[in-house]
């Protein structure tokens, strides 16, 4: 049956497989696609992390060393790699606190978003983030910083989706941030939409517009949590 889906279809049946947690079937789809395209980065990621999840810790990390030689810089492999290499547990402990999931990143129309930052921090401050990673929205009067959990500033989002998911947030909207794509001068996040406020129980977070009203943008590359902050303070004295 497999033979006769396209790249495509086997890509979402690998997704379902592990989706349901059939990481036995997740094995021979991304082995089926990685027969036509070897250098497929994301199934091998794929079945890299479904061999960990069946205790074949060695192939597993065989496939994440494949995917670093045709990209150095692809944090999933990377950090599934740190991880593995520091084991100091059983494999039951390791199968059950296996790193970032794949899956992390499905997106879901009108519900997720891809952003790249902007103003984005120091490399030094991107090189400690790591793909998969929970961040946060510091909400300011005019936009949103993106945050790690001790406050650290990572970067702001565009203008345009600030204005709008203030908006939304105001009413009652919630969402999750994750760490999407990490390079030495910019940072992506993943943004899900988890709950509606009643106002806009009938509106996807990202589809459809809102206007957007400019305002003249401070400059804020690189500064420390305490700086943003007394402006912030300033601006709503």
């Amino acid at each position: 049956m497999l033979s006769f889906m396209t790249d495509s279809t086997l890509s979402d049946a690998a997704v379902n497989a592990a989706l349901s947690q059939n990481w036995i079937e997740a094995i021979v789809i991304n082995k089926r696609i990685l027969q036509e395209f070897p250098k497929n980065i994301e199934a091998i990621n794929r079945l890299g992390f479904a061999l960990l999840k069946t205790g074949k810790i060695t192939d597993g990390k065989q496939m994440f060393e494949k995917v670093l030689k045709l990209d150095p810089y692809n944090r999933i492999a990377g950090n599934n790699l740190k991880k593995i290499n520091s084991l100091k547990k059983s494999t039951s402990d390791f199968i059950r606190e296996c790193p970032v999931s794949p899956l992390l990143f499905l997106e879901e129309p009108g519900k997720t978003k891809i952003v790249e930052c902007v103003n984005v921090a120091s490399s030094q401050i991107l090189s400690s983030l790591s793909c998969g990673q929970e961040v946060f929205f510091k909400l300011k009067k005019h936009g949103i910083d993106i945050r790690d959990a001790k406050g650290l500033y990572i970067g702001a989002l565009p203008d345009d989706l600030s204005f709008k998911l203030l908006l939304f947030m105001k009413e009652g909207n919630q969402y999750t941030i994750h760490i999407k794509r990490i390079a030495k001068s910019c940072v992506s996040v993943f943004i899900r939409e988890t709950h509606r406020g009643k106002k806009f129980i009938n509106q996807s977070s990202f589809s459809g517009t809102t206007s957007y009203i400019p305002y003249a943008h401070e400059a804020i590359e690189h500064k420390s949590k305490e700086e943003s902050d007394k402006e912030e303070d300033a601006e709503g004295s």
